[in-house]
């Protein structure tokens, strides 16, 4: 066995909460180790949240310039080229995590090993590093960061046949002629818009019969509607049979339905029906740490693990899959370890953008989740087109919705699809967390025309 090696902290996982509690720590005077196996900076950077961004945004402009007329503004013929898209996604990627390397390596008091971490006992993480050499580590404080990985369902022939992940989509050196899509989640959908935009014939297999589940079916219509529009084909309550690469190099889908048994044959499949903590290989037991039957961190308000010490931040304790709650486990642990503030994750209000076009964004209750709660409630609605500036940006398509409790007069939530839902949304959210009834919204004198001023027009409906 190596030498054991002391350090106050050791962080497992370089992602957002992770990195941030390790230059946090660290220039507070303790000794932090910060293991990653690759991915410098996290997921989002690497593979998630800032690769798709900038390919949503090609894919935004190539959609503008083939509506360019619209404008009064003539365009020549329009080629979308996915390596250029590409070459700009890792351009924006590789300044991020160059800009990590250089804050991890000049962090006072931090030391990065790449390299793959696992548990040998309850304070003590062996490291094996990327020549096959290891270390061994103590400290008095762990954090495990280690993030989630693509669930690959079981389906009879996948392992045999070539797929792609969120992550290996982004490596294409071709346009895809066809992706057929397992999944019809934020992932997938983001997917099926981006590659739809750039010229590929997209269809979405989904295995259940409601599209989008967790939103209204009125919010959830109207997404499928306005990606229907762009060619999007939809297949719901499907089973897979098998898939299979055939003579010719088509993949084939084998599936049974409503209308019986069929072959889907596309160029290209993407699978993405959800990720899963990312804890297989962590050996949690030498540790006695918990976790449940999905390798999801059993953790308490104040993220603590079982064992006095330990602590699990962002995706895999469990929470919502998202690089802001990562982020705001971050401060919560920071918060406790240095000024004993008795934060806890009870009662969050957690926002989230699915970052189609037009995007969604949702905080707090829907509809049906508020009428399954017990609330007696108010629903304002209006169409994104009543909106002036939706109207000036060309950016017509969508559906506000607010809930909002008759008693309180307090806005419950809100799913806004619309041209940057995502900001205006957030727009909400303050206004939720500070206790405004829907009427003070709705008298705030926004800036004409923008699409704050959204929340005038909806909650004027009420």
């Amino acid at each position: 066995m190596p030498d054991l090696e002391t350090f106050d902290d050791i962080v497992l996982g370089g992602g957002k909460g992770g990195k941030s509690l390790a230059m946090e720590l660290g220039p507070r005077g303790h000794r932090v180790a910060l293991i990653e196996r690759g991915q410098i900076g996290g997921t989002c950077i690497n593979v998630a949240c800032i690769p798709t961004k900038t390919m949503v945004a090609s894919a935004k402009l190539a959609e503008f310039a083939g509506r360019s007329a619209e404008f009064g503004v003539n365009g020549g013929p329009l080629h979308a080229s996915l390596s250029a898209v590409l070459e700009r996604k890792n351009k924006v990627v590789k300044e991020m995590v160059d800009s990590h390397w250089k804050l991890f390596t000049t962090t006072p008091n931090l030391e990065l090993i790449v390299g793959v971490g696992k548990f040998v006992g309850p304070k003590q993480i062996e490291v094996t590093l990327d020549d096959g050499r290891k270390r061994l580590l103590s400290a008095e404080r762990i954090f495990i960061n280690t993030g989630s990985r693509t669930t690959i369902p079981p389906i009879p022939g996948l392992s045999e046949t070539p797929y792609l992940t969120s992550t290996s989509i982004m490596q294409l050196a071709e346009l895809p002629t066809h992706l057929a899509i397992i999944g019809g989640g934020y992932i997938a959908l983001e997917f099926a818009q981006i590659f739809r935009r750039l010229g590929s014939a997209v269809t979405v297999l989904l295995r259940g019969s409601r599209f989008l589940p967790r939103e209204d079916e009125d919010i959830a219509a109207c997404v499928k509607e306005i990606l229907e529009e762009e060619g999007i084909v939809f297949r719901s309550e499907i089973d897979f049979k098998n898939v299979r690469k055939n003579a010719s190099g088509e993949i084939e889908i084998s599936l049974s339905g409503k209308n019986g048994d069929e072959q889907l044959q596309c160029s290209h499949m993407l699978v993405a029906i959800g990720r899963y903590s990312n804890t297989a290989e962590l050996n949690l037991d030498a540790a006695g740490v918990k976790a449940d039957g999905r390798g999801n961190i059993s953790v308490n308000e104040r993220l603590e693990t079982n064992v006095p010490g330990i602590w699990a931040i962002g995706d895999c304790n469990g929470g919502p899959l998202f690089t802001h709650v990562s982020w705001d486990d971050y401060r919560i642990i920071r918060d406790n370890l240095l000024h004993q503030a008795g934060r806890t994750t009870t009662g969050r209000l957690v926002p989230y953008t699915l970052f189609i076009d037009p995007e969604l964004g949702r905080v707090g209750l829907t509809e049906q989740d508020a009428r399954k709660q017990g609330y007696d409630i108010v629903v304002a609605k209006i169409p994104a087109k009543k909106i002036p500036r939706s109207n000036t940006a060309g950016e017509t398509k969508g559906l506000l919705k607010a809930v909002i409790d008759k008693k309180s007069e307090r806005i419950l939530g809100c799913s806004l699809l619309c041209h940057s839902a995502g900001e205006v949304m957030s727009v909400v959210q303050v206004a939720m967390l500070g206790g405004l009834s829907y009427k003070d919204v709705r008298n705030i004198i926004f800036t004409h025309p923008t699409m704050a001023e959204s929340l005038n027009l909806l909650l004027a409906t009420v």
